[in-house]
């Protein structure tokens, strides 16, 4: 039986790898909430830049950050997290975001059973 998720608070996802369509950049996302893929309410992802470490620089070498994106489609609202060098650290701050999304949406749901 397919299960399908739903929209929660979630303590652990699993991330699965996906490249983007239009500059070949690796990007991440969970349950398949990636914008390109899903019509999904709420779409998560993390992609890539490659940047100079200082913004001053535009000379010095070029690093990859990470930068998590979380969107609430019916809202039409996004927010973006990051500059984080450490994929790890992203895919913590953007679950994290995610779940402020979450929790958001718990409460606006409480308050219409409630009116």
């Amino acid at each position: 039986m397919l299960q399908i998720p739903q929209d929660c608070v979630k303590e652990s996802v699993q991330w699965t790898r996906n490249y983007d369509p239009t500059d070949g950049s690796r990007r991440y996302t969970f349950e398949d909430r990636d914008p390109e893929e899903t019509i999904k309410r709420f779409q998560v992802v993390i992609y890539t830049e490659q940047e100079p470490e200082y913004i001053h620089e535009s000379q010095s070498r070029r690093n990859c950050y990470y930068y998590g994106y979380v969107c609430d489609n019916d809202k039409e609202c996004a927010d973006v997290v990051g500059r984080f060098r450490l994929l790890k650290i992203a895919k913590q701050e953007t679950l994290k975001l995610f779940n402020q999304y979450m929790v958001a949406l718990a409460n606006e749901t409480e308050e219409e059973d409630a009116a």
